[in-house]
């Protein structure tokens, strides 16, 4: 079977990517769709490469193991099937079972570069990446809880199936962007209202800098920048 198109359009998904998750989380905040605390991941989620942008695809879950061997380890192409089965871009998001004791790597240099080919544009994992020099060589990127040097005993247990990674519940084909900051879930339904919402948030914020920035910083003209920042977001659509 082969992939859905993407839900989302070619613009759409290029406006996405120039926007950092810091500001999604605020735009989201905005747009007042979920409780505040939700969506983005713990912190443990960091970003094991150096990135300068925002990486943006769809989810290709999958719960992996490394401790033992596993008779039961599902074959390399069921991996690469899972993948060709949600849109592209594709942001592999992928559960270690052995978390908190995570002992073995999934990805490096080798999965890394199967990756690429298969249009993902990086990794999210409560697990260990390696090879971290390669993978910032073909700008394949790795968010993940640690760096670990073996790949002990490493295989697939299942593939696009809901997960937990992070503190994020996340489902296949859900969408995920990430970045120097670390990860974030957007919802795909309020993902057309992003960019609107994020130039809005940008204005507001101008009201507060430009004062911050100016000769004249007080506390009755900061008092007054807050103000004008909030008509701005008044008379803001998100």
């Amino acid at each position: 079977m082969g992939a859905k198109e993407s839900p989302l359009s070619a613009k759409l998904l290029q406006q996405l990517r120039k926007i950092d998750t810091p500001t999604i989380a605020n735009a989201l905040e905005l747009m007042d769709i979920m409780p505040r605390t939700e969506g983005f991941m713990r912190p443990e989620i960091k970003s094991q490469s150096p990135v300068s942008e925002t990486y943006v695809g769809y989810a290709v879950t999958g719960v992996i193991s490394a401790r033992h061997k596993s008779p039961k380890a599902l074959e390399r192409t069921d991996y690469y099937n899972a993948i060709l089965e949600i849109p592209a871009p594709r942001m592999i998001v992928f559960h270690d079972l052995d978390y908190p004791a995570t002992v073995g790597s999934y990805w490096g240099e080798i999965q890394g570069n199967i990756a690429l080919g298969l249009d993902c544009v990086g990794v999210v994992t409560d697990g260990g990446v390696r090879d971290l020099k390669e993978a910032e060589e073909m700008g394949f990127p790795f968010w993940a809880k640690e760096v670990l040097v073996s790949h002990a005993y490493i295989h697939g247990v299942a593939y696009n199936v809901p997960v937990d990674v992070g503190g994020v519940y996340v489902q296949p084909g859900d969408l995920i962007a990430a970045d120097l900051h670390g990860a974030i879930q957007i919802p795909l339904e309020s993902a057309n209202r992003l960019p609107a919402a994020a130039a809005a948030l940008a204005n507001q914020e101008e009201a507060v800098i430009s004062v911050a920035q100016s000769d004249n910083v007080t506390a009755e003209t900061l008092a007054a920048a807050w103000e004008e920042s909030a008509r701005r977001g008044a008379s803001a659509g998100y």
